[in-house]
């Protein structure tokens, strides 16, 4: 080759270098502006001036103030929502919500409810600001006042901006209570969407009194299971802090197929007799950590399910409620393996279990490892550390001992509690009943010290149990802990 034609392969060569690093350069930034939400600056987007505001109330929502004020409107009518997938179907990107309605902004259409329209409205507001005309970073605005509504989808991909997409919530949303307008159930679903911050100190009201002791559905035939308040169905680099979730039918905020989401400073509130009320449910998800909460329930504060890996619980103020759970695990046979969960420096208060995890005895096999609970501080829990896998069964009249039956397929291996203090308000403070057929492997325990304060005035001593599991005791254990 000339040295002239060496000159020109060099200069095609760089030329080609610098194109291809420039073009990285464009991808790492995209996943910068996407990926990294969880910073300080976070939360200071939300008042971008850049930022375009979608007020649901500009495309037709109304206070409950103002629908008082307004026509009367036949109530209980079904809106004609998309159904959402279940947990094991594929979501159709293709099908288009419940934005295209012949009746205008704020009417309520034939036959519909006022909670129908602002479902309606709060639909349209999300259209405009995730895919419509508008190109640019947008927020959608639920405002201050009482709006009532049914149940309403936040669907994805959004194409307004590379920049996430904010819901700001200052006002109390509150669900409507007829059962069968939920066509699956959820209220509030946020789907397929890549970059997102829900925000605000607004509130979301899931109303799950009238559904609690009761069908809450006129016609029992048509009842399906109560929502969720909040969906998060495959939504990616997620901020959620702030808001507060008050009462809700089913779960308060479920977690499924989602990576990189983190809730922050919530409140999450329901009475401790509320059935599967649920803080926050996390399933077949990865990298998502819930942290600074205030949580309690009338079930787990937090429930770690099948298909979970990276999980971080952190700083959580728990109770009531049945404590913060990995599980349950294996009541279907499809259930995925557990693993690379942290729950640390919790408290928790009068809650029935403390640090748990539990098991089916079903067909369903899988594996629930690398799990560490450390630096928590129980305050009158029943029972502050469980291994059940025996769930579901029925236990002994006693309270205490063995269960029969078959034995859980689940292996619980390389499982860390450390430095767990407080009181005990029963006197069994640590129980481990592995399953017979897979033995636990691995269960460190380091710095435990429970004393009692229960109600029993003459038998005040703790004790533990401990069935199939090979145990690593290190450092304090209060009380004894067996072999």
């Amino acid at each position: 080759m000339s040295m002239g034609n060496m000159a020109i392969a060099r200069r095609s060569s760089a030329k080609a270098i610098i194109l291809l690093g420039l073009a990285l350069l464009s991808c790492v930034a995209d996943g910068v502006s996407r990926g990294h939400l969880f910073k300080a600056s976070a939360r200071r987007s939300v008042t971008d001036t850049n930022r375009k505001v979608f007020d649901v109330t500009a495309f037709g929502a109304k206070t409950e103030d103002q629908m008082k004020g307004g026509k009367s409107t036949v109530a209980g009518a079904k809106l004609d929502l998309p159904s959402l997938p279940g947990d094991d179907e594929k979501v159709d990107d293709e099908k288009m919500d419940s934005s295209e309605e012949e009746a205008g902004p704020g009417e309520a259409g034939p036959g519909e409810s006022p909670s129908d329209d602002n479902a309606s409205a709060f639909i349209k507001t999300w259209v405009a600001a995730c895919r419509g005309n508008y190109s640019g970073p947008t927020k959608v605005l639920i405002p201050k006042g009482t709006f009532m509504t049914g149940p309403v989808i936040f669907q994805g991909p959004c194409t307004s901006s590379k920049e996430p997409i904010i819901v700001e919530v200052e006002g109390y949303v509150k669900a409507s209570t007829d059962l069968s307008l939920y066509a699956s159930p959820e209220w509030f679903t946020f789907e397929m969407i890549d970059g997102l911050i829900v925000t605000g100190e607004g509130t979301f009201d899931g109303q799950g009194e009238s559904t609690w002791k009761s069908s809450g559905c006129k016609d029992k035939s048509s009842c399906a299971q109560a929502p969720s308040s909040l969906k998060f169905n495959h939504v990616n680099n997620t901020l959620v802090e702030g808001i507060t979730s008050l009462n809700s039918k089913f779960f308060h905020a479920h977690i499924y197929g989602c990576s990189n989401l983190t809730m922050n400073n919530v409140h999450i509130t329901a009475p401790d007799d509320s059935p599967n009320t649920d803080g926050v449910h996390i399933s077949t998800s990865t990298n998502v950590k819930v942290l600074n909460s205030v949580i309690g329930t009338g079930d787990d504060c937090v429930s770690i399910g099948q298909g979970s890996n990276d999980i971080l619980v952190n700083n959580i103020t728990c109770g009531p409620g049945h404590g913060i759970s990995v599980g349950s695990l294996g009541k279907r046979i499809d259930d995925k393996s557990v693993s690379q969960i942290h729950v640390s420096n919790c408290t928790l208060r009068n809650t029935t279990n403390g640090a748990r995890i539990k098991t089916w005895a079903a067909e369903s096999g899988g594996e629930a490892s690398d799990i560490t609970y450390e630096n928590i501080v129980m305050d009158q829990v029943q029972i502050p550390i469980v291994i059940d896998q025996n769930y579901g069964k029925k236990k002994p009249k006693s309270g205490t001992g063995p269960v029969g039956g078959a034995a859980s397929k689940w292996k619980i291996s390389n499982v860390h509690f450390r430095n767990i203090r407080g009181t005990s308000s029963r006197n069994i403070a640590v129980s481990l009943q592995c399953s017979s057929s897979n033995p636990c492997d691995g269960i460190e325990m380091a710095d435990i010290n429970f004393s009692y304060l229960g109600a029993a005035v003459k038998d005040t001593a703790l004790t533990t149990e401990c069935y199939n599991a090979k145990i690593a005791p290190k450092g304090v254990q209060i009380p004894p802990l067996c072999r």
